[in-house]
């Protein structure tokens, strides 16, 4: 049996090489949008060393320690954040309003139920106060996180901000890296000054469930626009 080792010539294949270049050229450029796009969101969350007047930026005050004269070395000190209101604009409005409320819904006099040292602390639990009594009735205050968050913002740095969950108004602060919650919570802004602070309250960590050593508060927040 004699078999030939030409091939047979197919009239379509010209058309079916160029049809598979077209496809793969078609992905690549779908990549490089990709790319594009991701490395946008990571540049929204690495540390910079200039105030961008064009961005939205907010402050609290944060309050270490017990009042009514029961701690003599209470501290405090000011964390100033942008918040990505091109990405989640409806949560930034309504985070900013709860930042200038002095009554319902606000995060005055809210604390920090958890810090786990070098990891995160999650801020702004308006069930319970500092002083450790019950505040009952407290609403939901953000909604449709999940039809306009981004999730992949990635916790890229110390100080990322994200949403602890979209039933409550408790938000996570980094004190690191946390590529463990990538995915899981929508970052909405990151702190620019105020690493200090951060650290002081990293120091608080006591538990290993997260209780801190002493009250963390936030106390008189307002919104600051740049000059």
């Amino acid at each position: 049996m004699n078999f030939s080792s030409k091939k047979r010539a197919r009239g379509s294949a010209w058309k079916d090489l160029q049809k598979e270049l077209d496809e793969r050229e078609k992905v690549e450029e779908e990549n490089q949008v990709e790319i594009r796009k991701k490395e946008k969101l990571i540049h929204r969350v690495t540390v910079e060393e200039e105030l961008d007047p064009k961005l939205r930026y907010a402050y609290m005050d944060i309050e270490i320690g017990r009042r009514m004269g029961r701690d003599p070395h209470m501290t405090s000190g000011r964390l100033i954040f942008e918040l990505f209101d091109d990405i989640m604009p409806r949560t930034i409005e309504k985070f900013c309003q709860m930042l200038e409320n002095e009554h319902e819904p606000t995060f005055r006099g809210s604390h920090f139920p958890k810090i786990f040292t070098g990891f995160m602390c999650e801020a702004g639990d308006r069930q319970r106060n500092a002083e450790g009594s019950l505040n009952i009735g407290k609403e939901q205050v953000f909604s449709r996180v999940e039809q306009e968050a981004n999730w992949r913002v990635p916790h890229l740095n110390p100080g990322i901000l994200s949403l602890v969950d979209a039933k409550s108004s408790k938000f996570n602060i980094t004190f690191r890296k946390c590529e463990e919650l990538d995915g899981w919570h929508a970052v909405f802004g990151k702190v620019v000054y105020g690493f200090d602070v951060l650290r002081e309250i990293n120091e608080q960590a006591g538990q290993v469930d997260g209780s801190p050593k002493q009250p963390v508060t936030i106390v008189q927040p307002q919104p600051q626009p740049l000059p």
